[in-house]
Parts: structure tokens; C-alpha cells; sequence
């Protein structure tokens, strides 16, 4: 059974969940994930929002949030396993994220988000009507766009 899950912020998350994040992470990027000590970091930080997607009592995918000032968070990361992508449980992730930003009194989110894989065209497609910035670059990982999103 699928449920989304919001996890408290604690200085203990790393420990209890951290293998098991970071593990969907290298199993997707690779070489290219985020490094293990700012994740660690990210992840411990008392301010963090994290949401995880579970099957049954497995993780199965997250995303994180950590804010960059009194009215925006910026997304870190959203990562699936491969059999969990395509089918709509990124909605799920995203929609316990917002529920708790908006509660936090967050007003926008932001994020990057890759064009290469079509993430970028899906956060247009999906959030088209609430994204007040964009902007292109190119990092590391390629081509991407900035985004800013009301909640």
C-alpha cells in the first residue's frame, strides 16, 4: 500500500533514514548524486521539511525541502526508485510537502529541475499557473530551469 509520509525535523533523521535515502539516490543518479555530507547535513537540519513515499514500510522515494528565508523553501531533491516513476506519485510527494509548507507559512517554493529528462516541461505542465520566475542555466548535471512557485 502507498502512503506519503512527513517526517518531523530531527537531528536523528540522517541516522534512522539516511542509508536508506541515499541509497534511491545513488541508485538513480549515480555518479552525479548529491553528495552523502551535505544530504546528511540537508537532512539533520532542524528547519528541513522531508516527505517520504512508502510501499508498505519501504522507502520508495522522497523529496526535501530547506528554507531560504522567512517566505521561500528550495527543493533539494525529489528521486523516485525506477518502478515508482511515471505513475503519479510525485503529485503524492508534492501535495504533503505543500500541505505542510503552506501550514509553516511558507509562501513560494523554488526549484531546478533538469531538461534533458523532461522534468523541466513537467513542472510547467503541472504548476503552470503558479510560477512567477524562471530562469535557465546550465550546471553540472546539464541544462536546467530555475523556478519559483507560489503556494
Amino acid at each position: 500500500m502507498m502512503s506519503v509520509e512527513f517526517i518531523t525535523p530531527s537531528p536523528s533523521n540522517w541516522e534512522l533514514l539516511g542509508d536508506q535515502i541515499y541509497a534511491i539516490e545513488q541508485s538513480i543518479f549515480g555518479e552525479k548524486s548529491l553528495d552523502k555530507d551535505m544530504m546528511q547535513s540537508d537532512v539533520n537540519d532542524s528547519k528541513m521539511n522531508l516527505v517520504l513515499l512508502k510501499d508498505g514500510d519501504s522507502i520508495v522515494g522522497f523529496t526535501y525541502a530547506v528554507p531560504e528565508n522567512e517566505e521561500s523553501v528550495r527543493i533539494v531533491d525529489t528521486v523516485l526508485m525506477k518502478e515508482y516513476q511515471h505513475k503519479g506519485f510525485v503529485s503524492l510527494l508534492m501535495s504533503c510537502l505543500e500541505t505542510e509548507l503552506k501550514k509553516r507559512g511558507y509562501t513560494y517554493i523554488t526549484r531546478d529541475a533538469l531538461v534533458e529528462n523532461g522534468y523541466a516541461d513537467k513542472i510547467i505542465k503541472n504548476y503552470s499557473p503558479r510560477i512567477i520566475e524562471t530562469k535557465e542555466f546550465t550546471s553540472t548535471w546539464g541544462k536546467q530551469i530555475y523556478f519559483k512557485i507560489q503556494l
